[in-house]
């Protein structure tokens, strides 16, 4: 049997490094993508690293070239602009696109012929923000509805070509993606809603990343056990937040469920008056 090859992206650290890892445990040559190689964590020792702005297409045409055969890709880099709309560029909108939705269908597209030739996989991680909107997010969640809708429609266009496609939906785990978060670089009006929403959204934020957070083992594992299956589902939730949530939206009317959603934020992040 031919070695197994991944690429992997995002790997320096979170679920790209716990995915890259497993891989070349079980026996898979990995293509690992960082950003910034120089200062790669030696976990990733013997893996092919290749440096990658993942906004950048000829650098993703790069990183894709001279792979010939590959039964894996795992989409999984990413980030998040957060705060208020109001806050957000528009370079700052298209990069969060760029970044968590053109770059994976570069990388698919570009490595489609070594997909088919493998019968391979592609497995693109999203978010418990791909099931559900939420406040002072509204961008990195267009990004994950977009690329669900991208992973459902590709499911379909490439099973008659034997590529399967997954999708797998975290929730909160403890990763650097909160520490990570950016920030609208618009000057808010001092005293504004705006302003007022994006102080409150700050201090919940320092909250969250003082505490422990959850292991983020399990989506490794599922990640990691989708990699093995010959069929697996496209729609693969991890956390009982991300369950709970498409409970709702399956069960509950719109109205409801706005107002449970909206119920949920205020409680997580009230009003500048109400706190």
């Amino acid at each position: 049997m031919a070695e197994r090859v991944a690429l992997v992206t995002g790997a320096s650290s979170g679920f790209g490094l716990g995915v890259a890892r497993g891989l070349q445990e079980r026996g898979w040559r990995v293509h690992a993508l960082l950003r910034d190689t120089v200062s790669a964590p030696p976990a990733l020792a013997g893996m092919h690293l290749t440096q990658c702005d993942l906004s950048d297409e000829e650098q993703v045409a790069r990183a894709a070239a001279g792979i010939e055969r590959l039964d894996c890709l795992v989409n999984n880099a990413g980030y998040g602009l957060a705060g208020p709309l109001a806050g957000y560029s528009a370079a700052q909108m298209r990069r969060q696109l760029e970044v968590n939705l053109i770059a994976p269908a570069l990388l698919v597209q570009a490595l489609l012929p070594a997909l088919e030739r493998a019968q391979g996989m592609i497995i693109n991680v999203s978010s418990v923000l791909g099931e559900i909107g939420m406040p002072m997010n509204s961008f990195y969640c267009a990004s994950k509805f977009a690329l669900e809708g991208f992973s459902e429609a590709l499911f379909h266009e490439l099973k008659p070509r034997g590529i399967r496609v997954a999708l797998v939906k975290p929730g909160g785990y403890r990763t650097r993606f909160g520490r990570n978060l950016v920030m609208g670089e618009k000057t808010l009006r001092e005293g504004s809603a705006d302003a007022q929403k994006l102080a409150t959204f700050l201090t919940m934020r320092s909250r969250m990343l003082a505490a422990t957070g959850r292991d983020p083992a399990p989506v490794v594992a599922t990640i990691l056990r989708i990699a093995h299956m010959r069929n697996p589902p496209l729609h693969n939730r991890v956390g009982a937040e991300v369950r709970v949530a498409r409970v709702l939206r399956r069960l509950l009317p719109e109205r409801l469920l706005l107002a449970i959603v909206g119920k949920m934020n205020r409680r997580r992040m009230p009003e500048e008056g109400n706190a």
